[in-house]
């Protein structure tokens, strides 16, 4: 008996999570709509707490881009955060985060990421987890 194909995992829609780095810990959401392999949408990160006075409460509010290519369960993604988003606390600075899931599933997606905010400098040893929201 052939084991029937699996079935591509969907990332349409909206997504909760954090991130871990070497700057600190951000808030994520991804809004996000997939078509065939590739996903594209928005992101937003927040700092934990904003109002600590670390360059992190201000540098991680940011909104920006996510593209990704998905690949069986593994997700390549990059998000790209221009510099003077609407409302955004450091208007002079852009980042940009590339991350690879190799274990995309349903409802989770966990994986390493790493990057640079062009005023804070590269963070490094990143680790998201993110939940599709109900």
């Amino acid at each position: 008996m052939m084991a029937a194909p699996s079935q591509p995992i969907g990332l349409d829609g909206r997504w909760s999570g954090t991130g871990i780095d070497s700057q600190g810990a951000t808030i994520v959401t991804w809004s996000l709509t997939q078509t065939g392999t590739s996903a594209s949408g928005t992101v937003k990160t927040e700092a934990v707490n904003p109002t600590d006075g670390s360059c992190n409460s201000c540098h991680r509010n940011k909104t920006g881009t996510f593209m990704g290519t998905l690949s069986g369960t593994t997700l390549t993604m990059t998000m790209f955060f221009a510099a003077g988003g609407d409302g955004d606390p450091t208007p002079a600075c852009n980042a940009m985060v590339t991350a690879t899931s190799s274990h995309a599933g349903a409802d989770t997606v966990s994986a390493a990421y790493s990057g640079a905010d062009s005023c804070e400098g590269p963070f490094t040893n990143g680790t998201l987890m993110m939940k599709r929201d109900p």
